[in-house]
């Protein structure tokens, strides 16, 4: 009988490269680690991902992929904010993989599905072409992200919650007043 494929493999294998990430950060990622936290060999994981930047790649599209089904859950711009260091504090080291793979977040050739919704959601709670909030969206994307990299940070809590309630204030106010960046 011919060996069957073992078609959860990938699937497997990208949950223990993010279970050592999630514990561990960048440092526990050899592909000789995951193979055994996935209960396969070395050379099965090569055959997945050609190298270790390969499989940085698809763990950051992975969590890219988790946080924006976080995101999407709100029922308000002003919740996408609070969502998004929400996510921040509870996975910072998948967060800080993220900072590795940005340029898919902003590139226009690739698919950016979290631009795209944030516009809807803005068209939707104000009227017009989601278009029209290319730039507010880009702002709070950028506003959002500048506010999480710090918060991904160990550091002095007073300082921490002073970003984060700064943060929300000035991403509250570019929302009501998003005509200010409009095309």
């Amino acid at each position: 009988m011919p060996p069957r494929a073992d078609l959860q493999l990938e699937e497997r294998i990208l949950k223990a490269a993010q279970r050592l990430w999630k514990m561990q950060g960048p440092s526990s990622l050899t592909l000789r680690a995951v193979a055994r936290e996935a209960g396969t060999t070395t050379p099965t994981v090569y055959k997945r991902f050609k190298n270790k930047q390969a499989l940085h790649k698809a763990l950051a599209d992975r969590v890219r992929s988790q946080l924006n089904e976080h995101l999407f859950a709100a029922k308000s711009l002003e919740e996408v904010c609070r969502r998004y260091l929400n996510f921040v504090h509870q996975h910072p080291h998948e967060y800080n993989l993220l900072l590795h793979a940005w340029s898919d977040v902003f590139h226009p050739e690739l698919p950016r599905p979290g631009r795209a919704w944030l516009m809807t959601q803005f068209a939707n709670r104000f009227g017009g072409d989601p278009e029209r909030y290319s730039l507010a969206t880009y702002a709070l994307i950028m506003l959002s992200h500048g506010a999480a990299t710090v918060l991904s940070i160990p550091g002095d809590e007073i300082a921490r919650k002073e970003v984060e309630e700064n943060f929300l204030k000035i991403a509250d106010r570019l929302i009501a007043h998003n005509d200010v960046l409009g095309e």
